[in-house]
């Protein structure tokens, strides 16, 4: 099927070197409903699959959400984070291993978010040679949603220490209280964090709402000033091709181009649809080109 053709949210995708191939992985739809799956493609047109890579099973905590699952090379095998939850016990982020992009995945980590926390989205960035898991400490327990930061264990199964804040989403200057806001105090959204690589550059990129409007949902990237750990940040907006658009991450393509992927449609149900364009730095700043650029 063309990439038009996919409902997906939350798109992350691998370029594996050694099968020239495209691996992009989704929450598993029906009748997968507790897991996730991966499509495959040669040129990121035309995907097969959904092939099951997670199912869960009667042991496993978690009986809902399954969401934002991505894949991370690490240490020679790969680390699935992804996002669960259950009927009496909070949303949070946890990671699955396999030797394989095709799966199966194991669960293998406790749950990564301290105890008690509602939190997704998590994402790996290694520093010095030391893990770090980055998650969204999640509004509907901070109103003003958080970005932190734990350490994880070298093999990557317990967090270790306390979880720190790396910024507020208010703190941004472009995060916005969107208008199905009900609560009776402002709400600021935090989601989808990813740390890209980009000419020798680390810039974690986050989306929440930027405008008050239902269709508002945007990405934006966050520069560090004093490293991505070091708590102080330049933030900007980034201009997609598409309103309603975010939860993007970065990938290098099998030709050694940056890639940005995100979902489209993010308030219409049903309709939503990865995009994948072409990014580059320009004087610092990430600049994104609908489809290819030129040059």
């Amino acid at each position: 099927m063309r990439l038009g053709e996919i409902n997906i949210r939350d798109p992350f995708i691998v370029a594996d070197e050694k099968t020239k191939k495209y691996y992009m992985y989704a929450s598993s739809r029906f009748p997968l409903k507790k897991g996730f799956c991966v499509y495959v493609s040669e040129d990121l047109e035309e995907w097969s699959g959904p092939a099951p890579v997670f199912e869960a099973d009667d042991d496993f905590w978690a009986t809902d959400d399954f969401w934002a699952p991505e894949v991370h090379e690490y240490k020679g095998r790969y680390y699935l984070f992804g996002t669960f939850s259950a009927n009496g016990h909070v949303r949070t982020s946890q990671i699955l291993v396999s030797d394989s992009l095709t799966g199966p995945f194991a669960v293998h980590s406790a749950p990564i978010a301290p105890d008690g926390w509602f939190a997704l989205d998590a994402t790996l960035y290694v520093e010095d040679g030391v893990p770090y898991a980055i998650f969204s400490h999640e509004w509907v327990q901070t109103g003003d949603g958080e970005m932190c930061y734990i350490r994880m264990s070298d093999d990557l199964t317990t967090p270790v220490g306390d979880a720190v804040r790396m910024f507020k989403a208010s703190d941004s200057g472009w995060a916005k209280v969107p208008v199905w806001n009900k609560c009776p105090h402002p709400v600021y959204i935090v989601d989808g964090p990813f740390v890209c690589h980009m000419e020798g550059q680390d810039i974690l990129l986050w989306s929440s709402w930027s405008s008050e409007a239902e269709d508002g949902y945007s990405v934006g990237a966050a520069y560090p000033v004093h490293g991505m750990l070091g708590g102080c940040y330049r933030h900007g907006l980034l201009a997609l091709p598409k309103r309603d658009s975010g939860h993007a991450m970065v990938f290098r393509d099998l030709g050694g181009q940056y890639k940005i992927a995100f979902h489209e449609n993010n308030c219409r149900s049903g309709a939503e649809r990865a995009a994948i364009d072409d990014i580059k730095l320009k004087d610092g700043e990430v600049i994104v080109y609908e489809g290819k650029k030129d040059g």
